[in-house]
């Protein structure tokens, strides 16, 4: 009942894999979350009465070509928001990070019990959670969401930081 090392690797591989994508999915919610925060606002302020108050400070002319500017500015948000959809891919992306943190929790149990289990229960373990994984990840794709490379490899480097001050204070 022992586990050989190549396998070892593979589940700690996987482990922080599936850490760093608790994080990463984490983040790009904020991310969109922010964005959708930043088209309502800009949305509301541009429809609010405040331009009409400010367009009164203009002659009627000048008052006539900010009004449409104005009222073409607006249809622009509405359209973004609209076709961006921020809202609903945050959503999806909240989702698959809870996701992501539950499977993150079974392959920390998986790691912990390695010690009583074969290496073909094991292996079969962590097969069943990276195609669990792969398809929870798999709805950022189906929800029209890409990838954000520049905060992929900052939470790749925050998870690795982390995962290292955390075993070197455990063996420290």
């Amino acid at each position: 009942m022992l586990v050989n090392q190549t396998t070892r690797n593979a589940i700690w591989q996987e482990l922080l894999d599936v850490t760093r994508l608790v994080r990463y999915y984490d983040a790009l919610s904020d991310k969109y979350r922010n964005k959708h925060f930043i088209v309502r606002l800009l949305l509301f302020l541009a429809a609010s009465g405040e331009i009409l108050t400010l367009l009164s400070l203009f002659p009627d002319n000048i008052e006539q070509s900010i009004g449409l500017l104005a009222g073409f500015f607006i249809a622009v948000l509405v359209a973004w928001d609209f076709v961006c959809d921020y809202a609903k891919k945050a959503a999806v992306l909240h989702t698959i990070s809870i996701e992501c943190s539950r499977l993150e929790t079974e392959w920390k149990s998986l790691w912990n019990e390695l010690g009583n289990m074969s290496d073909s229960e094991a292996l079969q373990k962590n097969k069943d959670l990276a195609i669990r994984i792969s398809e929870i990840t798999g709805w950022a794709g189906q929800a029209g969401i890409n990838e954000d490379p520049k905060l992929n490899q900052k939470c790749t480097m925050d998870t690795y930081n982390v995962i290292r001050e955390k075993y070197n204070y455990a063996t420290g």
